[in-house]
C-alpha cells in the first residue's frame, strides 16, 4: 500500500456492525485508481457490514473510481452490507457524482464519523442545503 491511501478495520460501527474504512488521498485518476480498486476489493472480500470510502482528502476522482464504487456497492449489497461515501467532498469530486447522475444511487455521509454512526445523507449536497 502506498502513502496515497489507508485502510482501517474497526470492530464496530455505530450500530454494532463490523466496518472497514478506506481513505484514499490526492488525485484518483486512472493510474492511482487501480490501487484504490484493489484496496476496496480487498475490503469487500472481508465481508464487513459497512465499508466507508472516506473521500475527504481526495482532490480529484474520475470514472475509474466511480466504477470501483459501483462494483463495491453491488457486491456489498448482494452480501447484505453497505457502502457509504464520506466527505466532505471537494467540488471536483462532488461534480463527478452530479454529472454521472449517481447522487441518488450511492449513500453519502458528511464525514466518516457520521457514516460510522449510521447517519448517511441522501446526497453529497444535502448537507449544505
Amino acid at each position: 500500500m502506498t502513502e496515497n491511501a489507508e485502510v482501517s478495520s474497526h470492530g464496530t460501527g455505530g450500530r454494532g456492525s463490523r466496518l472497514l474504512l478506506v481513505r484514499p488521498r490526492g488525485e484518483l485518476d486512472w493510474e492511482s485508481a487501480q490501487e484504490f480498486a484493489e484496496q476496496v476489493g480487498a475490503a469487500v472480500e472481508r465481508c464487513p457490514d459497512l465499508v466507508i470510502a472516506d473521500f475527504s482528502d481526495v482532490t480529484f476522482a474520475d470514472s475509474s473510481s466511480l466504477h470501483t464504487l459501483f462494483d463495491a456497492h453491488r457486491r456489498l449489497a448482494a452480501a447484505g452490507g453497505r457502502l457509504v461515501v464520506a466527505g466532505p467532498l471537494s467540488p471536483g469530486v462532488q461534480r463527478l457524482f452530479e454529472v454521472s447522475a449517481t447522487t441518488d444511487y450511492f449513500h453519502f455521509a458528511p464525514t466518516a464519523g457520521a457514516a460510522a454512526a449510521g447517519g448517511p445523507a441522501k446526497s453529497p449536497t444535502s448537507e449544505g442545503r
